[in-house]
């Protein structure tokens, strides 16, 4: 049998063995542990850095697969979607785009001026080290997995299994942090989370996610749908592939005999694999065919593709690269909740002044964790969805992704840092920190609602 061909029987195994322990381990379902980190964590103890059952020449290939996955989750995120204008975007969700943004560049403020002032100087780590705050944190494993080619090309080879155990460490704090801020907050109002709420919330998500017997049954079923679907990811890869060539033929030709300086050399393809995929469903809809795309099953490929990535890259990180460099992880990831835990007490309020909490604790889930994360948080907060926090979440994202958290900013943050400097690239995030802090106020004060009753979490107390 075939390296890959074992490989693929390897992750298949996991992959159905994590599924099943996520549904059989009452303390997982417990704390929304999802079943991809299980997964990722099994494959890791397998592996050749534990006990060694899957050889090294499996794992090796398997490191691959996350690469190539995210570009298949980032095609998908706009696919069978409708795509509203601007002016309806910032309407329906101006503060939560405002937030999102304050909670990312400031990741990136927070993590250089440690690099430059602690991490740099005690423990040697390099100026690009002040970017995986926001990689890991906002844009999780599938990022710090997507950026691998350009780290490696950029020299720091090791900055992806950094960013990648950042990831995993968000993930978990998140749903751990989200579930006690959220009792906490539930006994200040009076509001009860009790048992049948909790596994109403667990039953929620598991009908939100995919069953596999029903993804295999649909392939024999209607495989024209499930091809066309295929073929519409292609395109969208490939209409990013072509875009991405376009970029750096226009940067060659502009800055060809003025600088040596490249950025979109080294950009990822992902990034642009969702403005490809933007761009087939827009023209889905100006010929008419946009009913064809089913939205399940765009999901279903998606999300199924987001699994695998999580698991192997979470299976293949080194953990000599970690702990090597174990003080300037603790530090950074101990850093990035202190940041988005004091952006969610302090700005939250003041930007959400309307349901602050349950808008607040949507973006805190996803600057943690990932979109999955925060949808999560807000099912938890507002189960029955009256307060409008998940449309204006969907329609945040649309304004947010392409750009933050694993989009085109994310990738080329990276390159500045390596080619310009860290300095010029802080002076820039802080202003850009600063717009948006100002954005999210003038928001906050114009949507004000006039309420008198004060909320109190913890020593905290904040004007609704």
């Amino acid at each position: 049998m075939s390296i890959w061909l074992q490989a693929v029987v390897v992750l298949a195994m996991i992959w159905i063995v994590a599924r099943y322990i996520k549904r059989r381990t009452p303390l997982l379902h417990r704390y929304f542990i999802p079943s991809s980190i299980v997964g990722g964590t099994l494959l890791l103890l397998i592996g050749p850095q534990v006990i060694g059952v899957v050889p090294a020449d499996i794992t090796g290939f398997l490191s691959i697969l996350p690469a190539l996955l995210i570009n298949v989750v980032f095609a998908g995120l706009f696919l069978g979607k409708a795509i509203p204008g601007p002016r309806q975007i910032w309407q329906q969700s101006g503060p939560m785009i405002a937030f999102g943004n304050i909670m990312a560049w400031g990741m990136y403020v927070v993590a250089i001026i440690l690099v430059l002032l602690v991490l740099g100087p005690l423990f040697g780590a390099p100026p690009v080290f002040g970017t995986l705050l926001e990689i890991s944190f906002s844009g999780g494993h599938g990022t710090a997995a997507g950026l691998a080619p350009m780290f490696a090309e950029l020299g720091w080879s090791e900055a992806t299994d950094i960013a990648l155990g950042l990831a995993t460490f968000s993930i978990v704090a998140a749903v751990v942090l989200g579930l006690l801020i959220i009792n906490i907050y539930n006994r200040r109002i009076g509001r009860i989370l009790d048992k049948v709420s909790m596994k109403r919330q667990q039953r929620l998500m598991i009908k939100n996610g995919y069953s596999l017997t029903h993804f295999t049954r649909s392939l024999e079923t209607n495989p024209k749908e499930s091809g066309f679907i295929a073929l519409l990811f292609a395109a969208a890869i490939g209409i990013g592939w072509l875009i991405l060539q376009g970029l750096v033929w226009v940067e060659a030709a502009l800055l060809g005999g003025v600088t040596d300086i490249r950025v979109f050399t080294h950009l990822p393809l992902f990034p642009l694999a969702m403005f490809g995929g933007l761009i087939v469903q827009i023209i889905l809809s100006k010929i008419g065919q946009g009913h064809r795309v089913s939205v399940n099953t765009v999901q279903v490929f998606s999300s199924i593709a987001l699994d695998l990535l999580i698991v192997t890259a979470i299976g293949t990180m080194s953990l000599n690269v970690i702990a090597h460099n174990f003080s300037s992880f603790i530090v950074m990831a101990l850093a990035g909740i202190a940041w988005i835990l004091s952006a969610f007490f302090i700005l939250a309020p003041r930007i959400f002044r309307k349901h602050w909490f349950e808008y607040g604790m949507t973006d805190l889930g996803q600057a943690m964790g990932m979109t999955a994360t925060g949808l999560l948080m807000n099912r938890l907060v507002d189960p029955m969805n009256r307060t409008g926090s998940r449309e204006a979440f969907a329609y945040k994202q649309l304004a947010f992704e392409p750009f933050m958290g694993g989009g085109v900013i994310t990738a080329v943050m990276v390159v500045a840092v390596v080619e310009v400097g860290p300095l010029p690239v802080l002076g820039v995030a802080s202003a850009v920190l600063v717009f948006w802090i100002i954005v999210g106020l003038i928001l906050g004060s114009k949507r004000g609602a006039r309420q008198k009753k004060a909320i109190r979490i913890g020593k905290f107390a904040f004007r609704l």
